[in-house]
């Protein structure tokens, strides 16, 4: 039960922060660096609008609930995920910039393709494969890989877009254990994927989940590293070297020497590398706190509500304490609609979350 209770907060955590970095974020999304209000972006002042990124996790996370207890079963959860984006297609409150690819990808599976048909889902590695997936980060064991690895492939079927997904979400997972050093575990799993040793390579549920996709799951995986993921998680590494000899006011753009996080490889290399700065301790206090490092990661050139929302997961989810993001300072107040599904959404994860 305690186990149970402290995954619940993690999750809690993980929610609040990612919708307050989509909310944060959103506010400047399509803005240049040089454009921004202020350096940093401050939070909105009022309602907190949140953006597809919250919109799609909230669709993940009902569509896992709907497949409790069958997450083992493929059909099963690919239907109940494909139901719950489809619904979300249609919402009312979709228009708040949602990407092309998820959208394009959605009108394919609702005329009748299958993900993994030539018509069906589109071949991108845009990040919106890895800036929803915080529901299957916390899932169990036996089935994490299989449910981050299908949400990604049902919209975005090209090997960036998963392999960066299982890193992001296994960094999610590990959140507590790698917190201050999310780079180096990331290197390190995408790494393992790269050289065939990867124990990701021999998981049943997510060789079954591929395999309408490819023959060759390992093969796949490796390309998806090597195209931009890897570099990405490095040259972060880097640029996570230079901002320790650096006061946080001089940090600038997040964005600078890695990308822009439009797709998915760069999106998880500079929301890790955000994450870092807010959980390091192996030099004392960590140069930023939660509410700090959303401020920054908002303040990019790139996919600013992603890069947000993706940091603001990690972070929150490397704290077990139900009243982290208050402790910063960050009481984001979000429309009354999503304030309610934000807020009973540990309870009713119960089904789904990992022990």
């Amino acid at each position: 039960m305690m186990r149970r209770t402290a995954t619940q907060a993690r999750y809690r955590n993980a929610l609040i922060g990612l919708a307050a970095g989509d909310a944060w974020g959103y506010q400047v999304e399509f803005r240049k660096y040089a454009q921004m209000p202020a350096y940093p972006v401050p939070a909105p002042k009022k309602i907190w609008k949140i953006s597809d990124d919250t919109q799609m996790t909230l669709a993940l996370h009902d569509a896992l609930v709907d497949a409790s207890g069958q997450l083992d079963d493929v059909d099963v959860l690919t239907k109940a995920i494909t139901a719950r984006f489809l619904e979300w297609q249609v919402d009312r409150d979709n228009n708040r910039a949602p990407g092309a690819t998820c959208m394009g990808s959605l009108r394919q599976l609702r005329a009748g393709a299958r993900w993994h048909d030539a018509d069906g889902a589109r071949v991108s590695a845009g990040c919106g494969a890895v800036m929803r997936l915080a529901p299957a980060a916390l899932c169990p064991d036996e089935v994490w890989l299989g449910v981050t690895a299908l949400q990604a492939a049902l919209t975005h079927k090209h090997p960036l877009a998963i392999a960066s997904a299982l890193v992001l979400s296994d960094a999610i997972r590990s959140a507590t254990s790698v917190r201050g050093h999310f780079l180096e575990h990331a290197i390190s799993a995408a790494m393992s994927v790269l050289s065939g040793q990867s124990p990701w390579l021999r998981d049943e549920f997510l060789l079954r989940v591929l395999s309408p996709m490819t023959a060759d799951v390992p093969g796949m995986l490796a390309a998806g590293v090597k195209e931009i993921l890897l570099d990405a998680l490095l040259d972060a590494f880097t640029v996570k070297q230079e901002l320790f000899t650096l006061t946080p006011e001089d940090y600038g753009d997040p964005c600078i020497g890695i990308g822009e996080g439009w797709e998915s490889g760069s999106a998880t290399a500079i929301a890790l590398l955000v994450a870092d700065m807010a959980t390091a301790s192996g030099r004392g206090r960590a140069p930023l706190n939660g509410r700090e490092a959303l401020a920054w990661a908002s303040t990019s050139n790139g996919d600013s509500d992603s890069i947000a929302s993706i940091a603001g997961a990690v972070i929150g989810a490397a704290h077990t304490g139900d009243r982290y993001w208050a402790g910063v300072k960050l009481n984001p107040r979000f429309e009354p609609r999503y304030a309610k599904a934000l807020r009973n959404a540990p309870s009713a994860a119960r089904g789904f979350l990992a022990a």
